[in-house]
């Protein structure tokens, strides 16, 4: 039986110090990095990616980095592709591919087959089609293609009725029966990784985080953002370089999701176009400024929901231990090297020589907390599978309806809110006002002669 290649991988949210930590690995050990950031793969833009400087590298080779032209779309089945020749020539020279990169879900993609639905080409049409529909249009045509699907998204929810159309269309099935399957194969065979694998997961609460992206957006404005976005504004105009043509998918494709350039938008437009005052356009840079940095502490939270609720229980389903995660605590940069870099390589060493590892929850009261939450979790083909929607005959929607909640989560959300317990409370007042009404009536009939 051949032996499983062996990789490692740093994951965590923007700002968390993923790169510092696989150049440290790759020292430490002899390895290289790949890097799995989907907006990183683009030439130049070093600062709206948000890219390792090179002297920040120190000498060690970065893979699928910086090779993309603005105006074309990298995929995950790109990167799978791309990102297994680079495996496979590291593992050839007897280094370590470290793979590092915030788009969690294209390392979880890698480690595993079939725990997600990848993008196929050859669609473009279908797809150019599909943006350009009103979500209601779009739902209706889900329900013809997918009922199953159609009945657990909201009519509403437009980017997951988006998605499971588009999925339809890129494989010729529908979802519901591609999820199906892979849980059938989960059941049948458990979830066989690629790869025999250590994962470091980076986490910082929020508060501690939360400030270190917004100084990490006031740094890209000092080092040059609006320079860099200045550049790429101009190459539009001149026609160099080509964004997508419709407004509602402008940006949410390639390069152009990248978080700075939409965001300054209006203080751009306002400095070319307007007769507008100093004072003015200072305001709403400001403006443009925090919301440059609440998008990314927006986006620092996705990223740490991917790997609490889809990467970690995927990790606890693998077979074998072939994919162990580890959780290291970032909250304090003063104790970097003990809490983070000297655990990591003590742990990528005993990997490496096939010793016994630490149980990971072991490693600290963080990793405690964080693996015992996000491990209990269902696997994501069950959440769908398991999907329902939930009719509150309590409340009412504004035409009178009864409120239809979708799934679990946001069900026991609705029964802990505010509006729903207070409604309550006024049913019940209601009702003992209206059996006091009806008691004091019987008691005055009682009492005629």
């Amino acid at each position: 039986m051949a032996t499983m290649k062996k990789i490692a991988a740093v994951v965590g949210s923007s700002g968390i110090g993923k790169s510092k930590l696989a150049v440290e690995l790759c020292k430490a050990l002899t390895g290289q990095v790949i890097n799995a950031d989907a907006l990183q793969v683009y030439k130049g833009l070093d600062i709206i990616t948000n890219k390792i400087p090179v002297h920040e590298r120190e000498g060690i080779p970065h893979h699928l980095m910086d090779f993309l032209d603005p105006e074309e779309e990298y995929q995950v089945n790109n990167f799978l592709k791309d990102a297994s020749t680079k495996i496979d020539e590291i593992i050839h020279q007897n280094q370590l591919p470290v793979v590092v990169g915030g788009t969690h879900y294209y390392v979880q993609s890698l480690l595993w087959k079939n725990t997600t639905i990848g993008s196929e080409k050859g669609v473009e049409e279908e797809f150019s089609e599909l943006d350009s529909m009103e979500t209601s249009e779009l739902y209706e045509r889900l329900k013809r293609a997918d009922p199953v699907m159609a009945t657990k998204w909201h009519p509403s929810d437009r980017r997951k009725i988006l998605r499971s159309l588009k999925i339809f269309h890129q494989t010729g099935q529908p979802q519901s029966d591609i999820v199906k399957l892979q849980k059938d194969q989960f059941d049948l065979h458990g979830l066989k990784p690629r790869y025999k694998a250590l994962i470091f997961w980076l986490y910082s609460e929020p508060d501690n985080l939360n400030p270190r992206l917004d100084a990490r957006v006031d740094q890209m404005i000092d080092t040059g953002l609006f320079e860099e976005i200045k550049d790429l504004r101009r190459r539009v105009k001149e026609g160099q370089v080509r964004m997508p043509g419709e407004q509602l998918e402008k940006y949410q494709r390639g390069l152009w999701q990248a978080i700075g350039y939409k965001e300054f938008d209006p203080y751009f437009e306002a400095s070319e176009n307007s007769r507008q005052s100093h004072e003015q356009l200072d305001t709403i840079k400001q403006e443009c400024v925090e919301r440059m940095k609440a998008a990314t502490r927006r986006y620092a939270k996705t990223q740490i929901k991917w790997i609490k609720k889809k990467l970690v229980p995927t990790v606890y389903q693998s077979k074998n231990n072939d994919v162990l995660i580890y959780c290291l605590d970032a909250n304090n940069l003063d104790l970097w090297d003990t809490n983070v870099k000297d655990k990591a390589i003590e742990i990528a060493k005993l990997f490496a020589s096939d010793q016994m590892l630490p149980e990971p929850e072991t490693l600290s009261e963080v990793a405690s907390t964080m693996l015992t939450l996000s491990k209990d979790v269902k696997d994501t083909q069950t959440k769908i599978l398991t999907w329902s929607k939930y009719t509150c005959e309590t409340c009412k929607t504004e035409k009178g309806e009864p409120l239809v909640l979708n799934g679990e989560e946001e069900w026991k959300q609705h029964q802990k809110s505010r509006f729903h317990r207070k409604y309550l409370k006024h049913l019940k007042m209601e009702a003992m006002r209206k059996a006091h009404l009806k008691k004091k009536q019987q008691q005055q009939q009682e009492e005629l002669p």
